[in-house]
């Protein structure tokens, strides 16, 4: 009896039943591009790689996965990655594979832990049926997500589905989208997608609600645009909808790119940053308790108590694009000479979207002295496709948002100084009400955004869904006062409306040109610019 009990203990200790099995240990990091501002692309490499085995080699504790962000390797030396579990690059000699892919390779053998990086990688794309987007050299060149295994193996590999305009001229898709997981050393399984991915429904929410993965890794090199969709806006939204999410940002403010963070679900964040400034390289450590543990049950929100005012006068020059929404959207100005204001606002052709607002606010008149500025604010619907993107998207939205005046063009831009503004109007309680069709093609978010660039702690708000046959009713409410909100309220996604990926032929550049040459001019003054 004794002895089949030892044997009982031996088994759970081997098999990692003893380890903490409420948590595992995972590291985010941010990191700034390009490194340390230097145009010389090979030397920018040699750099970052340094960074990241540095970064890595630095953590003490036992690792069980560390993410980097999307482009911070830059554009100009791919390299071939080879299928999961097929080639040990840390001891290769094949030429194929850049020496900084077996660089990786080795640090995640040393450290013992998952190392998530993005890169370009070169495809073979010779081999039968016809890829319209295979070069007549057979090789194409795909945005790729690369993960080592404890032991230095290629786990996986994820390439990038919705490609963003940045990558239309050198980038290329696969013939069809990838739904990618993978396992770390404690049995974990995590979904991988990037950047602009999170907001379409194929492969990202085939993780979620086909393959149930309730962990998904995240790099990211986004470009923040308001209301809607600044970079930690967005990946907030997006997990309290789905669940646990790690994102690491490639930081570069004046394209108004960064934010890197660990998102618990409905919880909140674990830890989020959006630096400021070019700073090197930022790391977020943090025990991440798994969903189906009683840690995850007892987890209260730690990073809702941020100040705010501290944080938002830091981002006076972190870039923010305007959402071209707004210039079409229905939208009635709050009335500020009432306490509470009820109002129901419709947008959209065939189909409408209809949101009831339900605001009460205390306003003090004695809080703008001469000389400071306050927001109005607006309430806005929207229902209808937006083109700007680099694909044409169904978009439902409503919100209650700041504007610098009374004219609704005004919305979505923000003061340029901070310490120039006050904030005379308190929100007490903010009840917005979606209506939307019951369908599995759509999705809907809890959005909100705070002076700082960070959501409303969900600690904060309440956000409930109400099925009625073929109409779903959302709700987002804040039930916590606040007084520094630039945004409240629901972002849905109609994918049902969606453009297909664009695809290499001339009529497909031909409609992304515009998007193109923006991207690309932001991205030479990127490069270029000494900070």
């Amino acid at each position: 009896m004794h002895l089949n009990r030892l044997l009982l203990i031996l088994f759970l200790f081997l098999t990692g039943t003893f380890c903490n099995s409420d948590y595992y240990d995972a590291a985010v990091v941010e990191v700034q591009f390009p490194f340390h501002s230097i145009t010389n692309e090979e030397e920018m490499l040699k750099l970052t790689i340094q960074e990241y085995i540095r970064v890595i080699s630095s953590i003490q504790t036992n690792l069980d996965i560390i993410v980097f962000p999307e482009s911070a390797l830059g554009e100009s030396y791919p390299t071939a990655v080879p299928a999961p579990f097929t080639h040990l690059l840390c001891n290769s000699t094949s030429p194929k594979y850049k020496d900084y892919l077996k660089e990786l390779s080795c640090a995640a053998l040393k450290k013992k832990t998952a190392v998530v990086v993005n890169l370009r990688e070169v495809v073979d794309c010779k081999d039968p049926p016809p890829d319209e987007h295979c070069t007549r050299h057979g090789k194409k060149l795909d945005n790729t997500d690369v993960v080592f295994d404890h032991n230095g193996h290629v786990a996986a590999r994820y390439r990038k589905w919705n490609l963003f305009g940045e990558n239309y001229k050198t980038k290329s898709i696969t013939r069809s989208p990838e739904v990618v997981t993978f396992r770390t050393k404690n049995n974990d399984t995590f979904g991988i997608f990037t950047c602009f991915d999170i907001l379409f429904e194929v492969p990202t929410l085939n993780l979620t609600r086909n393959a149930h993965v309730k962990n998904v890794v995240f790099p990211n090199h986004w470009f923040s645009q308001l209301p809607y969709l600044t970079a930690l806006q967005a990946q907030h939204m997006w997990a309290q909808e789905n669940d646990v999410l790690l994102t690491a940002g490639t930081n570069a403010p004046k394209t108004g790119s960064g934010g890197t963070g660990i998102f618990l679900g409905h919880k909140g964040a674990l830890d989020q940053i959006m630096l400021p400034s070019l700073s090197g390289s930022k790391l977020l450590l943090h025990k991440v308790p798994r969903m189906n543990a009683s840690a995850y049950t007892t987890f209260n929100n730690i990073a809702s108590d941020e100040d705010i005012d501290a944080l938002a006068a830091e981002m006076d020059n972190f870039t923010l694009q305007r959402d071209p929404v707004l210039d079409e959207q229905n939208s009635v100005q709050l009335n500020t000479k009432k306490s509470t204001v009820t109002e129901e606002i419709c947008h959209g052709k065939s189909v409408k979207t209809c949101c009831r607002f339900k605001v009460n606010f205390t306003v003090n008149s004695t809080a703008l002295p001469p000389g400071k500025k306050a927001y109005t604010y607006h309430m806005g619907v929207f229902n209808g496709e937006v083109s700007p993107w680099t694909r044409k998207a169904g978009i439902e939205s409503c919100a209650i948002m700041a504007c610098l005046t009374d004219d609704p063009m005004s919305c979505g831009k923000r003061f340029p100084k901070y310490s120039d503004i006050v904030w005379p109007i308190t929100f007490n309680s903010i009840e917005v009400l979606g209506n939307f069709t019951n369908v599995e093609d759509k999705i809907q978010y809890p959005n909100s955004l705070l002076a700082s660039l960070r959501s409303i702690s969900p600690m904060k708000t309440s956000w409930t869904k109400e099925v009625q046959d073929d109409v779903v009713l959302r709700t987002h409410s804040l039930v916590q006062p606040q007084s520094r909100i630039l945004t409240f309220g629901i972002y849905g996604r109609d994918f049902s409306r969606d453009g297909p990926p664009p695809s290499y032929s001339a009529a497909s550049l031909n409609t992304i040109v515009s998007v193109l040459v923006i991207v690309i001019l932001i991205s030479a003054v990127e490069l270029f610019q000494i900070y």
